[in-house]
């Protein structure tokens, strides 16, 4: 095939070969300025991964600190439940007044003492608080019996200040107590946070028919401050 160059295409290649000499050195400077920016953009690449995972790292630690633990490490519902007031007085502040009555003398063989109820009254500060028991309370060595008195005196408000706790125990106006027992003795213990605790002995002689006991007068007060006091 025969090539045929006109003079119209001699004179464009002529143009171009002229405009590609006089810019030849400006494109060597657009070529060497690509090089230094992709040097550049790869350096960037290759050194900014490590910076955007720290920071996503940063961003996830700060997550996880708000939906498990405050900066102490422990749970805001936690400290918000410890600081919740009256929190630890509810703990420990039971009212529960639980009596167990033993027979820790017993004058003879077939004697006991026997009571058919008893009263609780507490006078506070605020006001007086009361709670009876109806029911045989027989208090025997041997055979054994014991005698229990229960009561809650929670609704005591506890910024009173108890003052007196009696409990009354109404004897058995028939078979209460001998009338020649002056020795016997019953070991009284209560609960306390729990656990049985030694409060107090009553004696047949003190507590009972020194208190002016009699079959007209089976009331026989027994005093249990103290033992209030822990309970409230």
């Amino acid at each position: 095939m025969k090539l045929i160059v006109t003079r119209a295409h001699r004179l464009t290649l002529l143009i171009v070969l002229a405009i590609a000499a006089a810019g030849c050195d400006k494109v060597g400077d657009v070529a060497s300025g690509a090089g230094s920016a992709t040097k550049t953009l790869a350096n960037k690449i290759s050194g900014g991964g490590s910076s955007e995972q720290q920071t996503n790292n940063q961003s996830a630690s700060g997550i996880i600190g708000q939906s498990g633990s405050d900066s102490d490490g422990e749970s805001p519902d936690e400290e918000a439940a410890e600081d919740e007031p009256g929190a630890a007085v509810a703990e420990s502040r039971t009212g529960d007044f639980n009596l167990i009555f033993e027979m820790s003398h017993q004058s003879c063989s077939s004697c006991g003492i026997w009571f058919d109820s008893a009263e609780l009254v507490i006078d506070h500060s605020q006001g007086r608080f009361t709670a009876r028991q109806s029911g045989s309370l027989l208090i025997k060595e041997a055979p054994y019996f014991q005698g229990r008195f229960s009561a809650n005196i929670s609704s005591i408000p506890p910024s009173s200040t108890i003052q007196r706790a009696i409990l009354y125990m109404f004897l058995n106006t028939d078979e209460g107590i001998s009338n020649d027992d002056f020795t016997s003795s019953i070991s009284v213990y209560g609960d306390i946070g729990g656990s049985r605790r030694y409060i107090r002995e009553i004696t047949a002689r003190d507590d009972i028919k020194g208190s002016g006991y009699s079959k007209a007068n089976p009331n026989v007060p027994i005093d249990f401050t103290a033992y209030a006091r822990q309970v409230e």
